[in-house]
């Protein structure tokens, strides 16, 4: 071990004469100092001419000489110089990190010997080897992109029907677009009164003793004037079946029903009048109900109605018997069920205007447009429930009606939309699309899905007198009045 205040050198030899250690070249490992590199030629070339001269005449080991002695404390530098090194090196290492991090990601860098690209550690955690693991895709980023926009397509348009369905303001617009859509194809037309025709129906006052105080005679010139009644909670709408009479240069009004819709009950209400009434008619004779739509037209045989029955007509619709035959065609037929007396008859008359279609049967069948309205119009036949004349003509109307109602009531809209765009075109209204709205919202949120029915007059108030050689119907009105009130307005609590 080495002692203390020993040098390093004490084990090489030295020149006598001198002084000077001898080292050996291949012994010789550290480098000259920076200080003293513009020496180390000089030293070097001198050392290289002594050792030629001396292997020349010596062959003895070239050594070199140094003309300074060695300390421990020349060994220091190096060991300076290296923390200084590390230093500098760190130095670098924080600019370098600076400058990645202000210049983004590196590109990888290509690996010469494998001819790959060797992936740059992404941060810190994957730099020492913690990368986390790879977050797996959902359920819904898996599905296609347009699979996606049609489902949140349907979803939406899901959301707003049930909206519109599932709440009342929601379907309060339903109803004010099918109002509006009713409103844009119904025919409107001016009621006023038709011109007087060339030959007026007028009748005689009849013979006989008839209780009748709203129709004391047949007069001339304008009528007593009764205010009808009149209801918030219901509406009444008269509907007219129009028969053109060309030989007549006019028409008249082989049907008319009184429509109505109470929302104090939540019922829908089915009145027939019977067109063969003797009534008092405004500013003509007293005649049948039917003379009225002949003199003055739909608002002659509404003011008509009004005064003889006390009830207000909210609005009306019409169709004509050629519109009415297409319309049950429209709608499929109606199924009914014939007597054999009533299958006889309209395959041996004109009823049935088309003699292809005059093949009906005894029993039940569906027919056709051209076959039912024959069979609404026959009255010389007694119906199923043994009613004879206009009542049962009447009674066969309000059956067919009665029918289409239940063939339809259960309905989607759909269907329903379809079949009013090609069957409102040929149907006449003055009802207003504000009231439209109302009743459809009455109608579908009170749940109205049964249609009851009457006959004015009822039995047992009525008579059958000639009026000259016609026969009408002379009516007791006050209890006619009285039950065709109590059915359309209902009971008064």
């Amino acid at each position: 071990m080495k002692e203390e205040g020993q040098s390093i050198f004490d084990e090489f030899e030295t020149d006598e004469e001198t002084g000077e250690v001898m080292i050996p070249r291949a012994t010789v490992g550290v480098a000259p100092d920076l200080d003293e590199a513009s020496s180390a030629p000089a030293v070097e070339e001198k050392a290289s001419e002594e050792g030629a001269a001396g292997q020349e005449t010596d062959e003895e080991l070239p050594v070199l000489q140094f003309d300074f002695d060695f300390g421990e404390e020349e060994f220091a530098a190096p060991s300076q110089a290296s923390e200084e090194d590390m230093v500098l090196q760190g130095i670098d290492e924080a600019l370098a990190a600076q400058m990645a991090a202000s210049l983004g990601p590196e590109e990888p860098v290509q690996d010469v010997q494998n001819g790959k690209k060797k992936k740059e550690p992404k941060n810190k955690k994957e730099a020492k080897g913690k990368t986390e693991p790879k977050k797996k895709k959902n359920l819904w980023t898996r599905i296609p992109l347009w699979c996606r926009i049609t489902m949140i397509s349907v979803c939406s348009l899901c959301l707003v029907c049930g909206l519109l369905i599932g709440t009342k303001p929601g379907r309060k617009i339903i109803y004010g677009l099918i109002a509006e859509y009713i409103d844009r194809n119904v025919v409107r037309e001016d009621i006023t009164p038709y011109p007087q025709p060339t030959l007026t129906p007028e009748l005689p006052q009849p013979t006989g003793s008839v209780d009748n105080p709203l129709t004391p005679g047949a007069t001339e010139g304008p009528t007593p004037t009764v205010k009808p009644r009149k209801e918030d909670y219901c509406y009444n709408i008269l509907l007219i079946g129009e028969e053109a009479l060309e030989y007549f240069g006019g028409s008249r009004s082989d049907t008319m029903i009184i429509f109505s819709i109470n929302s104090k009950e939540k019922k829908m209400h089915m009145t027939s009048l019977m067109r063969d009434m003797y009534v008092q008619i405004p500013g003509y004779a007293d005649n049948k109900l039917n003379a009225a739509y002949s003199f003055g037209g739909t608002k002659l045989l509404i003011e008509t109605i009004e005064l003889n029955f006390q009830v207000k007509i909210d609005g009306y619709v019409k169709v004509g018997f050629d519109d009415f035959e297409w319309i049950i065609d429209r709608l499929g037929g109606v199924e009914l069920t014939l007597t054999a007396e009533e299958a006889e008859y309209l395959r041996t008359t004109r009823y049935i205007t088309n003699p292809a279609y005059r093949n009906v049967v005894a029993g039940t069948q569906r027919m056709n447009g051209n076959q039912v309205l024959g069979y609404c119009r026959v009255r010389y036949v007694p119906t199923a429930n043994g009613t004879h004349s206009d009542f049962g003509r009447t009674e066969r109307q309000r059956l067919v009606l009665s029918k289409l109602f239940e063939q339809y009531k259960d309905s989607n809209i759909f269907t329903l939309l379809s079949i009013m765009n090609d069957c409102l075109p040929r149907v006449r209204t003055d009802v207003s699309k504000a009231d439209m709205q109302e009743l459809l919202q009455t109608v579908v949120e009170n749940r109205m899905l049964s249609l009851d029915t009457l006959r004015i007059p009822v039995a047992g108030t009525f008579e059958d007198v000639f009026v000259g050689k016609s026969e009408v119907i002379q009516v007791k009105w006050p209890k006619n009045i009285e039950v065709l009130h109590g059915f359309i307005f209902g009971t008064e609590e």
